[in-house]
């Protein structure tokens, strides 16, 4: 074969690949991020050409960065913007000043413990102040977007010398479990570890321009275990329990000290989707609420909701009426009453 006939047929052949190439990444972005339902073939059609738009989605968001309420930081990976909104200079939704004046209650939370107006820890402050007591109660909110337990670990130490906090509160369960089958599967590592902190540049560059690339690598990654598999569900529970160990012997380290009682974890209400293996609700969900439930600093607010379902705006999110329902069910507990009690002006 002549070289001038061997070069066209290299060429050729490239251009049929590029072709297949590009018409396999239209069809991947069409077939992920289309609205497509065959009852509403109009809506259908007008949601595709947004779908063959977007690339490999919003990228700012998964390098942590999209917005006010989520910024890179050392140590904690990262917390919200300071003196945006209503941050305060730490970053931070909390009203300074907070001093011994009150019990400090401090939560700890992901996107749940953020949103709110107001959140759910000043919602369980303002219940308590309503009482009228002697006793007056301030919220220190140091929850930030997308963040899990293992975190906010990190967190206390990092923040306890900020203000005299009394009591410790982690408020989750989603983070900590299920959106960690969604983004990076290890038990306890943060929001888009891998993608932010292991990928290199030339990763990064495909996951960011093609939806196809995403699908092969979420097809081919290393990870030893799959999410919802046992031996995965197995170590999510276990990762689950040892922080929140570590976090109660910390936290009375690092407290004031004016309540015998100054850590709390709430197991919070999300809803767990049809496709999802059942084995995930058995050695999950189940094997947490019991933790939880045989703990005498647990709180279990998971069943919440079940009377409540349309105060979801989504899996995990809820509408203000949806957060003052898991506040009264925190507020009337035994467990939180007890550990008001055992605080000391």
């Amino acid at each position: 074969m002549k070289k001038s006939e061997l070069y066209k047929t290299i060429l050729i052949n490239t251009v049929l690949f590029g072709i297949a190439l590009i018409s396999l990444e239209l069809l991947a972005r069409i077939l992920t991020q289309a609205r497509l339902d065959a009852l509403k073939p109009l809506r259908s059609i007008r949601s595709i050409p947004s779908a063959l738009l977007n690339r490999g989605g919003d990228w700012n968001n998964h390098l942590n960065q999209s917005n006010i309420q989520r910024k890179p930081y050392p140590y904690l990976m990262f917390k919200g913007a300071p003196y945006a909104a209503d941050h305060n200079y730490l970053g931070y939704r909390i009203s300074d000043p907070i001093t011994r004046k009150t019990i400090n209650i401090a939560m700890f939370g992901g996107s749940t413990g953020y949103q709110g107006s107001p959140p759910i820890i000043n919602l369980l402050t303002q219940k308590l102040n309503a009482l009228k007591t002697d006793t007056q109660y301030a919220p220190v909110n140091f929850s930030v977007v997308s963040s899990n337990h293992n975190q906010h670990l990190h967190s206390i130490i990092e923040n306890y010398k900020e203000y005299p906090i009394d009591i410790i509160v982690f408020y989750g369960g989603y983070n900590e479990t299920f959106q960690t089958a969604l983004y990076d599967p290890r038990p306890g590592y943060p929001y888009n570890f891998q993608v932010r902190n292991e990928m290199s540049p030339e990763e990064m560059l495909l996951r960011k321009h093609s939806v196809l690339y995403k699908i092969i690598e979420k097809r081919l990654n290393n990870f030893s275990d799959k999410p919802f598999t046992g031996n995965w569900n197995t170590k999510i529970v276990e990762n689950y329990i040892q922080t929140i160990d570590t976090s109660r012997l910390v936290s009375k380290s690092l407290t004031t000290g004016r309540c015998l009682t100054p850590f709390l974890f709430i197991y919070q209400p999300y809803q767990i989707p049809d496709k999802v293996p059942e084995l995930f609700r058995d050695q999950v969900h189940i094997n947490i609420k019991s933790y939880v439930i045989s703990s005498k600093d647990g709180i279990d607010v998971s069943d919440s909701l079940n009377e409540f379902q349309s105060e979801y705006t989504d899996g995990i999110h809820l509408t203000q009426l949806g957060r003052d329902i898991v506040a009264k069910k925190i507020f009337e507990s035994n467990t939180f009453i007890e550990a008001l009690k055992s605080c000391n002006n």
